[in-house]
């Protein structure tokens, strides 16, 4: 496993939730920095999981730590919350000197989770230790789709809202999937805006941007639908595949279309290997 660190020493003094956060987010911050530890983010939370749950539960000759119990108990049903039914997740095990995820198809050291699985461990975890104490607080999230299968975009927003219900999430996205997600929400679309005042959902080069808040019929739309009308996507299929469809339809005048015609389109559309497109090959006529 690429950067694999197996916790080397526990300390004997007890991290509580706000030491954990610093010591995870100063990790973070120095690579944001192009600094350098010998120690990386994940090794910091393998690290405070191993202390809470050897002080926490305590034994026979160590002292229970009750808050601290809490605080791996608490984060176990974090986990439950927000990561997907597909993974199973069923219990966290520290079996020094790895924590080890347990699931319904299996046992994997936390080091060896997907990316995806671990953007979604790394943000619950991060989250779970800010908000520790705290009645109200805002998360504010740029592309949390990245790393994700569009199944995980789907249901994220929805997860940590309920795994976090005392939060405000506040997000920039790219993804359909996230637009959508959330019903009980405000989204609003970045679009450019002429000199007139009109906006445009195309490619248009000017330094004025406007936003326009979506209502829930637009925000209820398909995938396909929002990268459309709210991401300003024309068409969802290739590049090259958009091409040859505007060849293709660039020879047909809708306005004296025939039977002939129409046939002719479906031929040309065959060979190009774009028939399914058929519909959208009449409009994008029609808009010419």
């Amino acid at each position: 496993m690429q950067n694999y660190q197996a916790i080397s020493a526990i300390p004997t003094n007890a991290i509580n939730a706000e030491q954990a956060y610093q010591a995870y987010f100063g990790e973070v911050m120095q690579r944001y920095n192009n600094g350098y530890t010998q120690f990386s983010p994940t090794y910091r939370m393998k690290e405070t999981l191993i202390s809470m749950a050897m002080f926490g539960a305590g034994n026979q000759y160590v002292e229970k730590d009750e808050s601290l119990e809490k605080l791996f108990l608490n984060f176990k049903k974090i986990l439950s919350e927000i990561l997907p039914p597909s993974i199973g997740f069923q219990d966290i095990s520290v079996r020094i000197p790895d924590v080890v995820l347990v699931t319904h198809s299996g046992e994997f050291m936390i080091d060896a989770a997907s990316g995806g699985l671990m953007s979604l461990i790394d943000l619950g975890w991060q989250i779970f230790l800010y908000s520790h104490n705290k009645d109200d607080f805002t998360v504010l999230l740029d592309e949390p789709e990245n790393h994700l299968h569009p199944s995980m975009q789907r249901s994220l927003l929805s997860r940590l809202s309920t795994a976090f219900p005392r939060a405000q999430f506040i997000v920039a996205t790219h993804s359909p999937f996230m637009v959508s997600s959330v019903k009980d929400s405000i989204v609003h679309a970045l679009r450019y805006e002429s000199a007139d005042g009109a906006v445009e959902t195309g490619e248009f080069i000017t330094s004025r941007v406007s936003s326009v808040e979506l209502d829930l019929d637009t925000r209820a739309a398909t995938a396909n639908e929002i990268l459309r009308d709210v991401l300003g996507v024309p068409v969802t299929l290739p590049q090259w595949a958009e091409e040859d469809l505007r060849r293709i339809t660039n020879q047909l005048d809708i306005r004296s279309i025939t039977s002939e015609g129409l046939v002719d389109l479906r031929k040309d559309l065959s060979e190009a290997g774009l028939s399914e497109y058929y519909p959208e090959a009449l409009k994008m006529a029609a808009e010419r």
